[in-house]
């Protein structure tokens, strides 16, 4: 034996004492802490709003391409414009070179899009539409699952995340009535869900008020258009976004 220890050397806490040094550090904390944490919590869930917004919007975007309330060259050209803009502002110190490798990669994409429409347009004719639905809906949700919303965790899949809304967004553009929607759909799909979180993330970084009002535009578009489609959906969607904000950030 190297020691000995005496009984008196340890002090048992009895229920109550414990009780009463956890009251004492719950009395440390004040109650402004609280607030402070909390709402910094609800902006920081901006980003989950965000994308579930974005989600919406793009099946908005599907309805109206599938009912013909929108002409696809209009949504190509809002498409070009809002890239233009994306790209001088992730890179406002843009040189010659760099524009010339972006141009390259658009047209790249652009010639290979108009190639495989025809083929992805008939891609699914013989399923139904009731299962593609139900498929994109699986796929769509598995992609609000894994996507990264800032947190490090194992649960983060990146290239799943964005593979399934892809495969999501073939699935819907195949159900259109010609293959120009179905390039049309299939272009904004990787401009919603490959370019903007590149561009949200370098806004982000830059000024999170800007990133917190960008939250509000997706909140007020999303119910102004869905109130044209549904008075149902709308009131589940702001219910959902009530919840995930504030009730559970």
């Amino acid at each position: 034996v190297l020691y000995d220890v005496s009984p008196r050397d340890f002090k048992i806490l009895d229920d109550d004492h414990i009780y009463k040094m956890n009251s004492e550090i719950n009395h440390s904390i004040s109650s402004a802490s609280y607030r402070h944490i909390y709402w910094s919590t609800v902006a920081e869930s901006g980003l989950i709003t965000q994308q579930v917004s974005l989600v919406i919007l793009f099946i908005i975007l599907f309805i109206h391409l599938d009912n013909d309330y929108l002409h696809p060259r209009n949504i190509l050209i809002i498409n070009a414009l809002i890239g233009v803009i994306g790209l001088f502002l992730y890179r406002r110190h843009i040189n010659i070179k760099l524009l010339q490798e972006n141009l390259k990669t658009l047209l790249i994409f652009l010639l290979f899009g108009s190639m495989v429409s025809p083929v992805v347009f008939t891609l699914t004719k013989t399923i139904s539409t009731d299962t593609i639905y139900a498929m994109s809906t699986l796929m769509i949700l598995t992609h609000l699952i894994f996507y990264d919303y800032g947190a490090e965790t194992a649960m983060v899949q990146k290239a799943l995340s964005f593979s399934v809304v892809l495969f999501s967004s073939v699935c819907l553009a195949s159900r259109l009535s010609t293959s120009f929607h179905t390039f049309c759909l299939v272009t904004s799909a990787v401009l919603v869900f490959a370019l903007w979180p590149e561009l949200r993330k370098y806004i982000k970084e830059s000024s999170f008020r800007i990133f917190s009002l960008l939250t509000i535009v997706h909140i007020i578009g999303c119910i102004l258009l869905l109130s044209h489609l549904s008075i149902l959906h709308t009131i589940l969607y702001i219910l959902a976004i009530i919840f995930l904000t504030f009730l559970c950030p």
